[in-house]
């Protein structure tokens, strides 16, 4: 049991990933490709949560699951509009491109994927020390419990402004909207197994993914207690910027969430509110 544990991550999220690199390069739309392997990731996450639960408790709808589902059907709204967004501007507007596009299409996404993941972490960083964003951020830091709808819970004003910088990099740079879309598609799959309630152990695969057993910590009650551990994708920064926790022992049900005294809305309308009031 405790082998397959270890076999959970890289086969799921890395041959998941592998299969989209492959569609793609068969000829599959990219926007078909990610959709498949995101709903069939799904499922396989949904299954191995009941198999192989990390918190039995946190599989208990806490009368959040509706919201979440909006939040994850809105924010693959904002990947979609990405993905256009970028196809049109690509057209309409001549920029001189340095991006090395004769590479192979996974090393181009692994090379956009460097850039935006480190945007992601400083906003996600700055986001713990300024009170706006914080309190945009706080949609994502709710969640009583961690399951794989999870990844994608987030304010949309917050997911924009935390995916801007690098997508808008490797925009200036010259990346096409498919290696952009590849790396969000990447970035979905792999948000599903960082927040997932798996009980499994990535090795020494979390010296390079910022993996559930790294996040958990980021996401308990106290606010101080959560300044550790904010890579998206790679861990690597928390290494660098000297914000790892790599800490032995659990992080529990009652441990996650927000720690206040007015309980935070259920509802998604509740939840965009929220952070203006």
């Amino acid at each position: 049991m405790s082998l397959i544990r270890f076999f959970i991550y890289p086969v799921f999220f890395l041959g998941t990933s592998c299969f989209y690199f492959l569609f793609v390069h068969s000829g599959m739309e990219p926007l078909y490709s990610s959709f498949i392997c995101f709903s069939l990731l799904a499922l396989i996450v949904f299954y191995l949560e009941k198999k192989f639960p990390y918190e039995p408790d946190w599989n208990r709808n806490l009368g959040d699951l509706s919201a979440d589902i909006i939040h994850n059907l809105v924010n693959f709204l904002l990947i979609f509009l990405t993905y256009k967004m970028i196809e049109v501007l690509k057209f309409k507007i001549s920029i001189p491109s340095i991006w090395p596009s004769e590479l192979p299409y996974f090393l181009q996404i692994m090379i956009a994927g460097a850039f935006i993941d480190l945007g992601m972490y400083w906003i996600h960083r700055l986001s713990h020390s300024f009170p706006f964003l914080w309190r945009l951020h706080s949609v994502h830091h709710s969640s009583e419990r961690l399951y794989w709808l999870n990844g994608e819970k987030r304010h949309p004003i917050h997911a924009m402004l935390e995916g801007s910088p690098g997508v808008l990099l490797v925009f200036l740079l010259g990346a096409s909207s498919e290696v952009v879309l590849g790396w969000l598609s990447v970035l979905s799959f792999h948000l599903m197994f960082q927040h997932g309630n798996i009980n499994y152990r990535a090795g020494f695969l979390k010296y390079i993914f910022s993996v559930a057993e790294l996040h958990r910590w980021h996401h308990r009650k106290k606010y101080r207690e959560t300044q550790v551990n904010y890579g998206a994708v790679f861990s690597f920064w928390d290494r660098m910027f000297g914000s790892l926790q790599n800490g032995e022992g659990f992080v529990r049900g009652s441990q996650v969430g927000l720690e206040r005294e007015i309980p935070f809305p259920k509802d998604y309308l509740g939840q965009m509110i929220e952070p203006f009031k």
